[in-house]
């Protein structure tokens, strides 16, 4: 069935509640450089497109992504393009969205995060909203594409040649062959650009890789080393062209498809656990007794 809240009308919006289960799903990235070689909005893309594969694998409905993620690195000399919000900003929009998304039927909401400067401040919003009388209740699933060519590599491994429908043989070589190199992967990597290669081929330009290199600096190592955490924990530091990574060469779009597949059918299972889990809205609500 369709799956995405937008394209639903308030006639047939009702079935899309029971379909879920009341389950809603917020993708949330950012907007942000990810290299020279793929578009601002990556971790958007990431997120949106494995969420909505994964929906229709196991029904839940698709709220419109959260664009307004963290991006920490937020001097006033940011390439162009890049948006960020207060952190309490954010915190507060994505509590009204929630209250909203509650107030349509919808009580189990799961945030799909694409995005890796999101992790701080979705735990510190998960206690806060535990901490607060609500009739829902709000989760995280980090849905990294980082690794998702490694996944396909050990899936290949496991399984053997011929077991990615996707790829052709020249395909598995690349993708093994990346994989036992053991390659840096992070940000706007050969993970990432797959994913949006499988997606969005068109925003991707791999004519711009070795402009500006994805390997660090190491110039904050040294605070890290003494056990001391700074912004980001000197990411932008270490990594100040955006991106983490050897050059994805040889990445292409049927690549991105099986990384996509793979990472929508590990999504489907969290939903049908969120889905059929009788206890997460029972506790919040137990603590809530006494309120």
């Amino acid at each position: 069935m369709e799956t995405r809240w937008l394209y639903h009308t308030s006639e047939t919006f009702p079935t899309l509640v029971e379909e879920s289960k009341g389950v809603c799903v917020i993708p949330m990235g950012c907007v942000e450089k990810h290299g020279l070689h793929l578009p601002l909005g990556t971790d958007c893309f990431e997120a949106t497109e494995t969420t909505y594969l994964a929906s229709q694998i196991e029904t839940a409905c698709v709220f419109p992504d959260f664009i307004f993620g963290d991006v920490p690195e937020a001097y006033p000399s940011m390439p162009a393009g890049t948006i960020t919000l207060p952190v309490d900003t954010e915190m507060l929009l994505l509590e009204q969205l929630c209250e909203q998304i509650s107030r349509n039927g919808m009580k189990k909401i799961l945030v799909v995060n694409g995005h890796g400067g999101n992790n701080k401040w979705l735990s510190t919003f998960l206690r806060k909203m535990y901490n607060k009388k609500h009739d829902f209740v709000c989760a995280v699933y980090n849905c990294s594409s980082s690794k998702s060519v490694n996944r396909v590599a050990e899936y290949l491994l496991e399984n053997g040649t011929g077991s990615v429908p996707e790829l052709t043989p020249e395909d598995e070589k690349v993708v093994l062959d990346f994989h036992a190199a053991g390659k840096l992967t992070g940000h706007a990597c050969m993970g990432e650009t797959a994913c949006v290669m499988g997606c969005h081929p068109e925003t991707v330009h791999l004519e711009r890789l070795g402009i500006e290199s994805g390997l660090p600096t190491h110039v904050a190592d040294y605070l890290k080393e003494a056990g001391i955490e700074i912004k980001d924990h000197g990411w932008g530091l270490n990594f100040p062209n955006a991106f983490t990574g050897h050059d994805p060469v040889g990445c292409n779009e049927r690549i991105g498809k099986a990384a996509l597949r793979m990472q929508a059918e590990k999504l489907a299972h969290a939903f049908k656990v969120f889905k059929e889990d009788e206890n997460v809205l029972k506790w919040h609500q137990e603590m809530q007794k006494g309120w």
